[in-house]
């Protein structure tokens, strides 16, 4: 009861109150971002395996052997297959190729189709296939075909009813560049179309689902049994790009809650050490009373206790509110809601709770049991302790924080090594800009002048706040600029006639009447290339299979087929890094090198139609991928291509006036493919605001920890600033000089820490700019406004207004203390 009475009195006098505040917004923070990156990564995992159709897949070229379906299904596993290949659709009076895909009754396993009954509509999800003598078709077949729901179309010699507009399959996002528009048939009817004969080309797939124990042990049944290749693929390996974007979006949410749960700490270690400073006197009364070393401790421990567990329960319920706004804001990109958040994950906020308590606060609180009898009649006796020594205990917890929170030690190693950069850069400035104000406040009486001189005279605790204060507003003006700025820049550096739709399969002969038409109704189109299919076998003469056994970390010029080119000149977006582009060699995208560790000289091994072709790497190009004109990686020499039949690539740009016109005059090139990606550019852009948006809920925790830093930091010293105020009243001062001091002081605090922010923002974008987005680098004026004004509005704010009792603080008071 003691206890409790000590603790209720306590939350009176705002010491506790700010440890309790800071614990909660440290765990909210962590629980808020935890819990909604534990529903991403879910969400991903099973988006994945809707993309692939099931948990797992086969693919290749024969078909699917009896023994694997009857072993799959024996270990209790779903099972279905489908068999893709490129087949002549008739219907209407026209014609039309086409990826036709045969699926059994019971795909997907995973996921659903997007169908719809009009054409070009936005699609209604489905995990019905089309029934036997049923088709669905793309809406672009249609067109092309100019055929509708309820007629017929023809696949070999079987003829088959238009049921529905296919918007997307499970299969489609794993061949988003083929050939032909998409239609998906029932495998009962593959056989009467019979289209499939010896030497017909045949992508088989083999799918099952299951719980991951018997997914685990049918596996390793199957593995054996594949040849070289073939291999079980994973929905995260097919999303495997979509993954490396959301660990990067993870990645700078983490980053920016770590920041915010290092300030809660901080705040709470002040608040810690002006409770100590207040308490110190208090507890050498009990010791004088008979209070043993052991009952102070069960004293604090059951304090700490309560509020370490009123903190978790707090933050933890405010978290779940934060991961659910995060959530909220993102909602329009999820192409599914997001699986319900896992209570298991509430763990971490309590971890990080205890570890704050633990680093920030305990060996504070430990020196109230030191505290000697004696401090009752020395009041102002130093207190042993090594504050160094605390410092340390406190950049450990620090750091454990980080390494727990991020799931590494990587992420927490550089942010550690960043900040004791930026704040030795923040001190030798900070000490440089309060040396300046001091000189400027020699022997004068003014509150201005007042206010400067406190700079100085609180060197230590304004360089500590002006530390703070300038890594809230620089990140904070960093994710501003991401959010508006740098998306802006992004966008405006896309010429606004970037090639929207792809050119595929087109014929030699196509070639010029399709360029005479875009000619003459002014449609903005690229180079034509041609495209022969090729695979890099060996590196050096070393077979790939021996270089990445397992296929573990295989660059992607040898894990599939590539599509293969040659050219006399550089196309638009592509520049010669090294070697000679001219020379009778193969020519490499620089990151393609890269990833495969080659260079200049080395030899590749490319099998093209059954034919081995040894070439030397003679030239390094870098692509600029944005400009989404055709690049390729490998380009390879006329002499080795050109007797190969190519199908040729290219893109252009069509506007909501030229999109029509140009649709019915490629309807009379049925064999002609077209990739919309239009869409997809918005989709992208759509992305990056919508994930700022869901950073700025973030950005409001780091801003809420940066406030109570401040407040604690201000309560710090306001035992010491209630002295110097009673000290100006006694000589005379106004209580509007006392305020015009604190304005300055707070004034000035803000405005330095807004223009080292704002630099250190602009230095930020800038290398954002150059090595993560690869644009041309610009400045950002509007930074340099809004970093001082907002840094000096907010400090100001905050700071007079936790300071706000030295305005009220009577003469009386420091003669009392006399």
């Amino acid at each position: 009861m003691f206890a409790w009475r000590l603790l209720f009195r306590e939350f009176k006098t705002g010491d506790v109150l700010t440890l309790l505040v800071a614990l909660v917004v440290s765990v909210s923070t962590v629980t808020g971002i935890g819990l909604f990156v534990d529903r991403l990564q879910q969400s991903f995992e099973v988006q994945s395996a809707n993309l692939l159709g099931a948990d797992r897949s086969v693919r290749r070229d024969d078909p699917i052997p009896t023994e694997w379906i009857e072993a799959a299904k024996s270990d209790d596993l779903e099972v279905a297959q489908t068999a893709s290949f490129s087949s002549m659709v008739f219907g209407g009076d026209g014609l039309q190729l086409a990826q036709i895909t045969a699926v059994t009754s019971n795909y997907p396993l995973r996921g659903s189709y997007l169908v719809d009954d009009s054409m070009f509509g936005g699609g209604m999800s489905t995990v019905t296939p089309p029934k036997p003598g049923e088709i669905w078709l793309s809406s672009r077949l249609a067109s092309l075909l100019s055929v509708s729901i309820g007629q017929q179309v023809r696949v070999g010699e079987a003829s088959l009813t238009v049921s529905n507009y296919l918007v997307r399959d499970p299969g489609s996002a794993t061949s988003a560049f083929s050939i032909a528009p998409r239609a998906v048939m029932n495998e009962a009817d593959l056989a009467a179309t019979e289209v499939i004969i010896p030497g017909s080309r045949v992508r088989y797939a083999f799918l099952y689902a299951g719980t991951p124990e018997r997914l685990e042990a049918f596996d390793s049944l199957l593995k054996p049994k594949l040849n070289e290749s073939e291999r079980i693929r994973t929905p995260i390996e097919r999303g495997e790009r979509i993954g490396n974007t959301v660990n990067r979006a993870e990645s700078f949410l983490l980053l920016a809650g770590t920041l915010a749960v290092v300030m809660s700490g901080v705040a709470m270690a002040l608040a810690s050490s002006r409770y100590v400073k207040r308490h110190l006197t208090q507890f050498a009364v009990m010791k004088t009373m008979g209070a043993t070393p052991k009952r102070l401790v069960r004293l604090m421990t059951f304090q700490v206790s309560m509020i370490t567990f009123i903190g978790i329960v707090l933050g933890s319920l405010l978290g779940l509110a934060v991961q659910e706004a995060i959530a909220g804001v993102l909602a329009s990109l999820m192409t599914s809601g997001l699986p319900a958040p896992s209570l298991s994950k509430l763990w971490l906020g309590g971890a990080t709770a205890v570890i704050s308590v633990l680093a920030f606060c305990t060996p504070l609180l430990a020196r109230l049991i030191q505290v000697p009898p004696l401090r009752v009649l020395q009041p102002n006796a130093e207190l042993k302790g090594s504050a160094a020594l605390l410092f340390i205990f406190g950049l450990i917890g620090m750091y454990l924080l980080m390494v727990v929170y991020a799931g590494g030690w990587m992420l927490p190693s550089i942010m550690m090594v960043a900040l004791g950069a930026v704040t030795l850069l923040v001190l030798v400035l900070g000490w440089g800009l309060f040396r300046m104000s001091r000189l400027l406040s020699r022997q004068t009486t003014t509150g201005w002048q007042l206010g400067l001189a406190a700079l100085h005279r609180r060197l230590i605790a304004n360089l500590f706040q002006l530390l703070v204060f300038t890594l809230i507003i620089m990140l904070s003006l960093v994710l501003v600029g991401v959010q508006s700025n740098l998306i802006k820049d992004w966008q405006a550096q896309i010429p606004s006639d970037t090639p929207n739709h792809y050119l595929f399969n087109v014929q030699e002969s196509q070639v010029g009447d399709i360029s005479e038409f875009t000619s003459t109704s002014n449609i903005v189109a690229s180079e034509w290339y041609p495209m022969v299919r090729g695979r890099v076998t060996h590196i050096n003469g070393v077979a790939s299979e021996e270089l990445f056994p397992d296929r573990q970390n295989e660059p992607e010029i040898v894990e599939r087929e590539l599509n293969l080119t040659w050219a006399d000149t550089l196309g638009e977006g592509t520049e010669l890094i090294d070697g000679d582009f001219s020379a009778e060699g193969v020519s490499i995208e620089q990151e393609a090198a890269k990833e495969a560790n080659v260079g200049l000289g080395d030899k590749l091994t490319i099998n093209i139609g059954g034919l081995d072709y040894s070439l030397p790497i003679t030239s390094i190009r870098s692509v600029n991928w944005q400009s989404m004109q055709p690049n390729f990686y490998l380009i390879l020499p006329s002499s080795v291509l050109s007797d190969y039949q190519a199908n040729y690539v290219s893109s252009v740009f069509l506007t909501d006036q030229t999109a029509s016109k140009f649709y019915k005059f490629m309807a009379n090139y049925p064999t002609v493919s077209m990739l919309n990606i239009g869409e997809l550019l918005k989709q992208v852009q759509a992305i990056i605001a919508q994930l700022a948006s869901a950073l700025q809920i973030v950005l409001l925790f780091i801003l809420g920890a940066g406030a109570l830093v401040l407040i604690a930091s201000v309560r710090s010293t306001l035992d010491e600033r209630l002295e110097e105020g009673a000290l100006l009243r006694t000589l005379g001062a106004t209580k509007g000089i006392v305020r015009q001091a604190l304005l300055v002081e707070f004034g000035s605090l803000g405005l330095f820490s807004g223009i080292v922010g704002a630099a250190g923002a602009e230095l930020s974008l800038i290398g954002l700019q150059h090595f993560v987005f690869e644009m041309e680098v610009t400045f950002h004026p509007m930074l340099w406004l809004l970093g001082p004004l907002s840094g000096w509005l907010i400090v100001t704010i905050i700071g007079v207004f936790a300071s706000r009792a030295v305005l009220k603080v009577p003469p009386i008071r420091l003669l009392r203390s006399i």
